[in-house]
């Protein structure tokens, strides 16, 4: 995996010597074009990373018999947590994951990085063994502030792509159900 990062890295550079001139020559079509550029070239780096981060884990953890990474539906498909909210999880600015891990959905120890919705807000947070929640309690609850989360909404945890997750507000109905 080395390989492909130092190849990841030397497109970067490229790009990046690329932007200098284009930005040289006034030419801001072609600095926004290459800027594009070079942030996905550096997101699939950073996804290139927290793969050789879990294979790491996998291997040196011969103890833990639960998977690194939580099961995947049998379609392959990304995951999906959908969360309800209760009056106390609000107060103390919890996201409570207890469910999802007994079904083996998600793991403790697992990072994530999360954008919430409707904010734009990107931060790193982790699985906490104590209380099945996430670490990342400020953001939470400026998430349930902005999107206006109640006592008994649901919140949705969608995983866009490895390790890379949205947060929002379930719309109204959608998993009342949900057990």
């Amino acid at each position: 995996m080395n390989e492909r990062t130092n190849e990841i890295e030397q497109h970067i550079t490229a790009v990046m010597a690329k932007i200098a001139e284009a930005a040289s020559k006034h030419d801001l079509q072609a600095v926004q074009n290459l800027t594009r550029k070079a942030a996905e070239l550096q997101e699939l780096n950073h996804h290139l990373a927290a793969i050789r981060q879990r294979v790491a884990r996998l291997i040196s953890d011969e103890t833990d018999s639960a998977p690194a990474v939580a099961k995947r539906p049998a379609n392959g498909g990304l995951r999906k947590l959908p969360v309800n909210v209760t009056a106390g999880d609000i107060s103390q600015n919890l996201l409570k994951l207890t469910p999802h891990i007994k079904r083996g959905k998600i793991k403790i120890g697992e990072e994530l990085s999360i954008e919430a919705h409707p904010s734009g807000e990107r931060f790193q947070t982790v699985v906490l063994e104590k209380g099945n929640k996430l670490r990342a309690r400020g953001e939470i609850g400026r998430f349930f502030k902005e999107a206006e989360v109640q006592p008994d909404d649901y919140v949705l945890l969608t995983e866009e792509t490895p390790g890379r997750w949205t947060l929002q507000k379930a719309p109204p109905g959608e998993y009342s159900r949900y057990v």
